[in-house]
């Protein structure tokens, strides 16, 4: 029911009388009485507070994804099982030894005395370098992927592959997980080398699989990083990057950090891929990113950058700290912009050219790294301060590997040194006859050593 009171005009369209309600007869539109009814407050009003409400949350949904998970992926694509990469003792289960990539063997039982095992001749040589799980050495090789006895070299199996094996192998249960010049990613039973499960990209494969918690991450030419279950094969999600992005990646900290031929690392939440970070360098990142003393190192353009684990990068900063920079450039009167988020320090190498092409070996107290001048160098691995360097005698193009109060270093004419790795002194070296084609590898107090000659050696 409506009344009326004379003399009562709509301000929206001038129309006189209005429902008891306020509002207009005419337009329907709500406007307010003179204290004898309620307003209700205008529909328009309404919807603009709902739509601000709605922009607000989503704002704050973009603002938050370097910082929340997608609930989404964590509640529907979860893995099966909690397989992982682990690092035991007397083991080496992927390619730089744990999940964040250090090549750090804290303590051995006894030095290596340099005296060969034995030598096992695998064929045309490729880049796999051998992974060392319960006295089993497993690599890849010339259209085969090889499991040998690690206490004498004798041949367990050997399965036919569509090509050469180019990338290292990762071992997490009773699963081999290799990556394949035909697109394909293989998990393979250890104690027999059969398919368990496959899995097709896009492009071939780029560099080695690194599996944590039930996750197999790999990298493709096709520019994407694949995380895949660890038990059946299926995509949980993939991650693209703007050029190639090369595996294996690092975890450390709840974060996946991944090279890419692009010049940037990316700090990805491991579960759903979400960006955290993206560390823009001037040229393309050459290895794999090593984690450890809370920041992040990779090689790029001939420098080792070490970059703040924890730090995060907001959606649209770094356009807003490019326009900031330029503005700067210009003489605006604006203060100096601030670095990328993470900045911390980068080194090189000490003499021209200067040129470090592999990532560094990390400890808690130093950093070891080679250049193709042939000099070892050791800084302190928070601060980058120099503490000593080596001369060895040819290019070091390969990545060092700690052992106890030892590291160890392979040079390109074919001699591996082993230098205290307090002091730098040569502790003693040994002539393999050829350059190491991957880096050096420790387990079951021995030395493994592939050269590029074809031969794998273990040294005791």
């Amino acid at each position: 029911m409506t009344t009326s009171r004379p003399g009562d005009v709509c301000p929206w369209c001038s129309a006189s009388g209005r429902s008891i309600r306020g509002t207009c007869l005419v337009c329907e539109r709500y406007y307010a009485l003179e204290g004898w009814a309620h307003t209700p407050r205008p529909r328009h009003l309404v919807r603009w507070c709902m739509v601000g409400l709605a922009a607000a949350a989503a704002l704050g949904a973009w603002f938050s994804g370097p910082f929340l998970p997608d609930p989404i992926t964590l509640l529907f694509r979860h893995p099966t099982t909690q397989l992982s990469s682990t690092a035991e003792a007397n083991q080496w289960p992927m390619w730089g030894l744990d999940l964040q990539q250090r090549r750090y063997v804290e303590e051995a039982l006894h030095p290596v005395a340099g005296q060969r095992l034995w030598s096992v001749e695998l064929g045309i040589p490729t880049r796999s370098a051998p992974v060392v799980v319960d006295d089993v050495v497993y690599i890849g090789g010339h259209f085969q992927v090889l499991a040998l006895d690690a206490r004498t070299g004798r041949r367990l199996w050997a399965r036919p592959m569509t090509g050469p094996v180019e990338t290292s192998l990762a071992v997490a249960g009773d699963l081999l997980y290799v990556g394949l010049q035909d697109w394909r990613v293989l998990a393979l039973e250890r104690q027999t080398g059969q398919t368990r499960w496959e899995f097709s990209m896009q492009n071939p494969v780029a560099g080695a699989a690194a599996v944590a918690e039930g996750i197999v991450y790999i990298g493709s030419l096709d520019g994407f990083l694949y995380a895949l279950d660890a038990a059946t094969g299926k995509r949980l999600w993939q991650f693209k990057t703007e050029d190639q992005a090369l595996s294996p990646p690092a975890l450390a900290d709840n974060t996946l950090f991944v090279s890419a031929t692009d010049g940037s690392l990316y700090a990805l939440h491991p579960r759903t891929g979400q960006l955290r970070l993206r560390f823009r360098t001037p040229e393309r990142l050459q290895d794999t990113p090593v984690v450890a003393n809370g920041l992040v190192y990779f090689p790029a353009g001939g420098y080792i950058y070490a970059v703040a684990a924890g730090a995060r990068e907001l959606p649209g900063q770094y356009a807003l700290q490019l326009v900031w920079a330029q503005l700067w450039i210009w003489q605006f009167p604006v203060p100096r912009p601030p670095a990328q988020p993470g900045s911390t320090w980068r080194l090189t190498s000490q003499a021209p050219p200067r040129k470090i092409l592999a990532a560094p070996a990390v400890a808690p107290d130093l950093l070891y790294v080679g250049d193709i001048n042939g000099r070892l160098y050791a800084h302190d691995a928070v601060t980058g301060a120099a503490r000593w360097q080596f001369q060895a005698g040819a290019a070091l193009l390969a990545s060092p590997l700690i052992v106890g109060p030892t590291v160890y270093v392979g040079a390109a004419d074919g001699v591996l040194y082993a230098l205290d790795r307090t002091q730098g002194t040569l502790r003693g070296q040994l002539a393999l006859g050829a350059p190491l084609q991957t880096p050096p590898v420790f387990a079951s107090q021995r030395l493994y050593l592939q050269t590029k000659d074809g031969w794998l050696h273990a040294i005791e």
